[in-house]
């Protein structure tokens, strides 16, 4: 597929450690950035950096609001899990910020296995694998982490336990779950660059839905910390639909890139037989 020679498996090893570098570089420079800014940016206009509040504090305050209930009480058991959850918080949001590069350097890792016209849909590559991960963790933080944080509850409910929980283990949960469900939700992506490289046909994936169905319950339990199949179901139904919707893109494109293909061949076969309906034959030459 590449214009050049095959590259041995060393060089791509090479490259994928420089593209990783850069995206841990992007994500590194982002989460300090975005520790540094305060909460209000009207004094750091006026250069005033009395009662500095970091943003990230008011983040985490407003995922507390949001995703904890409100009979929890979280208790940090260590000096370090104050300063920990601002890190992780800080690493969720720089991730986030960071994603048109992380786009950017998957696709040109993958690059020079692709054709000439392939290499121009850069722009629609970062575009859709920046709104596909953000639709995962959207969905993880309005949908997801709140019912499975209520769901736990009710077993605490159920016993004469206290609710009181480690703050790093809630943020843990938060931060895994909302970064985990928007690389699941980039995964329709990788089965449309698999049927583009023809590595898996349409037919193929229609014909094995209850077997990727099943794999699917499969992974979200064991990814989901709630051990009820409600967070599961939540977390397959809408990537299930992705699913469908993109087996209907790629199938719409492989017809579409079949008729292109006959119309060329069409087009090839006709100006072949119009060549030779105006060269001379060899017995007109004769008579002549």
């Amino acid at each position: 597929m590449s214009e050049g020679d095959e590259q041995p498996i060393w060089d791509h090893l090479d490259e994928l450690a420089k593209r990783l570098r850069r995206i841990l570089f992007s994500v590194t420079v982002a989460t300090i950035a975005l520790s540094s800014i305060p909460s209000d940016l009207s004094r750091l206009a006026k250069l005033d950096l009395s009662n500095y509040r970091p943003m990230i504090s008011a983040v985490i305050e407003v995922i507390q609001n949001k995703l904890l209930p409100e009979e929890v009480n979280l208790i940090a058991f260590t000096w370090l899990d104050t300063f920990y959850i601002y890190i992780i918080v800080a690493v969720v949001l720089g991730t986030l910020v960071s994603l048109p590069v992380i786009a950017y350097e998957i696709y040109q890792f993958v690059s020079p296995a692709l054709f000439l016209p392939e290499k121009k849909s850069v722009f629609s590559f970062v575009v859709v694998f920046s709104i596909l991960f953000s639709m995962g963790t959207i969905y993880a933080y309005f949908i997801l982490l709140p019912t499975t944080f209520k769901v736990l509850l009710r077993f605490v409910n159920q016993t004469r336990i206290a609710p009181l929980f480690s703050v790093r283990d809630f943020f843990n949960i938060v931060a895994f779950g909302m970064l985990g469900s928007g690389l699941f939700y980039t995964f329709p992506l990788l089965i449309f660059v698999l049927v583009k490289f023809d590595l898996i046909t349409v037919q193929t994936l229609r014909e094995n839905r209850k077997q990727i169905f099943v794999g699917l319950l499969i992974f979200t339990a064991v990814l989901t910390p709630d051990p009820t199949p409600l967070s599961m179901i939540l977390m397959v139904i809408p990537f299930y639909l992705l699913y469908e919707i993109t087996i209907r893109i790629v199938g719409r494109m492989k017809f579409g890139e079949r008729r292109e293909d006959e119309i060329e061949r069409g087009v090839r076969l006709s100006k072949e037989l119009l060549k030779k309906a105006d060269s001379p034959s060899p017995e007109h030459n004769e008579i002549q």
